[in-house]
């Protein structure tokens, strides 16, 4: 999972969104809101989370970890994880937990942390870039974001693919801040990146049908995590 701080997970520790904390949080919110729950595992609230449904259709999950988690279980402190409709990508952000006693109740995920980090994952990762001409993603941004008022930026992005190399242009905009691609370059593998990797993210399927990525300006109050699909 590239993150803005770069390392090596312990696989170990690693747990699927999907059947994980996706799946526990669909199971006590069968309706996005701002309205939260509780993950209660033997008998102890673990984590208090949210569902929102932002621009696009994209569902984003919350978490705020209020309890140490049960024996070979990551530490999984604030979390925020969105989900590109209809594909097993994803994006969003991390902080640590907070230090002292937590509330049942609090929409702090603190996000405001100096360890704050952005992340994406996805399946099926693009290996051989299809050509594209003028082909429109929609795409949502993610940053520092709070499930009691849910705002992230959003756009449509222009990408065009021939030969050997290709491009992304357009921008996003929004509660997340705005992130410009122009000057986005795309590789045959299916990433891309912009000078400095100041942008750097992955195309998702035979057909690029999604995309991905993380614009990390070494600053972790202004790292956006983004992602979305194609029209």
């Amino acid at each position: 999972m590239p993150t803005a701080v770069g390392g090596t997970a312990d696989v170990s520790k690693v747990v699927s969104f999907k059947s994980g904390p996706i799946a526990q949080t669909n199971a006590l919110i069968p309706t996005a809101g701002t309205t939260s729950a509780h993950i209660v595992m033997n008998g102890v609230k673990i984590s208090e989370t949210w569902k929102s449904s932002v621009t696009y259709g994209t569902q984003v999950y919350s978490y705020r970890q209020i309890s140490d988690p049960l024996p070979n279980f990551p530490q999984f402190g604030g979390e925020v994880i969105a989900k590109v409709p209809g594909v097993e990508v994803y994006f969003g952000e991390w902080a640590p937990r907070k230090t002292g006693v937590q509330p049942d109740k609090g929409t702090d995920l603190n996000l405001t942390s100096a360890n704050r980090t952005v992340f994406y994952a996805g399946e099926n990762a693009t290996t051989v870039m299809p050509a594209l001409v003028n082909a429109k993603y929609d795409v949502v941004g993610i940053k520092r974001f709070d499930p009691s008022a849910p705002s992230v930026s959003s756009g449509t992005l222009n990408v065009n693919y021939g030969g050997s190399a290709g491009t992304i242009a357009g921008s996003i905009a929004g509660g997340a801040g705005t992130v410009n691609f122009n000057g986005t370059n795309i590789a045959s593998n299916g990433s891309f990146q912009n000078a400095g990797s100041i942008i750097k993210g992955q195309f998702y399927g035979t057909g690029a049908e999604a995309m991905a990525g993380i614009y990390n300006t070494g600053n972790t109050a202004t790292s956006v995590a983004f992602g979305g699909k194609k029209q």
